[in-house]
């Protein structure tokens, strides 16, 4: 199981919260905004001497912008803390093909039927959380004909355009309507077209 981030290396990267409860117990509404934000700050100040130390690439710390946008989302449709901040720290890992086993400090979510509402991103998420009060760190596995869609989405779609659309192109992805780059937009510009006209 070497393909995937060891245990050690991930309780190096967790970050124990400062807000002094389990992520679990705490309310989304009634934690200020910018105490959060200051707690995630110094978990991305820690992260960084980490990586450095560790000589980790390939991870991503959400920026502001997009936890914001999670924030006010998570807000709207009745979410939770530990919802909302799931996947401060991530990172994604290709493969040939979807591993068939995990590592069992791992909770898997497997979404290569789609999610909830499908926008028709693929993955397997990996989610690890050293004890309570710790952030969970997210691991994206995005594998096999998954790969390039899931870029080509998070360019063009994700966060800014309607999830319908994602589906639909993803299912002339996979009837090999859409083979590159150049085709997603064409066909994403076509659909944007169809979908303002109504």
């Amino acid at each position: 199981m070497d393909l995937f981030i060891s245990k050690e290396t991930l309780d190096m990267l967790s970050y124990k919260s400062t807000l002094g409860r389990s992520l679990k117990q705490l309310s989304l509404r009634k934690t200020p905004l910018q105490t959060i934000l200051e707690d995630i700050e110094r978990y991305r100040a820690s992260y960084i001497d980490v990586l450095i130390q560790e000589n980790l690439i390939g991870s991503r710390f959400k920026s502001d912008d997009s936890i914001m946008r999670k924030y006010e989302k998570t807000l709207r449709t009745g979410g939770g803390f530990k919802q909302c901040f799931n996947d401060v720290l991530g990172f994604r890992l290709k493969f040939e093909r979807y591993p068939e086993k995990y590592p069992d400090y791992f909770r898997v979510v497997d979404l290569r039927k789609g999610k909830k509402i499908d926008d028709g991103y693929r993955a397997i998420h990996l989610y690890y959380q050293k004890d309570s009060m710790a952030y969970p760190i997210e691991i994206q596995l995005w594998c096999g004909n998954d790969y390039l869609f899931n870029i080509w989405s998070h360019t063009y779609i994700y966060k800014y355009k309607d999830s319908k659309i994602g589906k639909i192109l993803y299912e002339e992805y996979i009837a090999k309507r859409i083979c590159s780059e150049q085709d997603f937009v064409e066909r994403l510009t076509y659909w944007e077209g169809e979908w303002n006209g109504r």
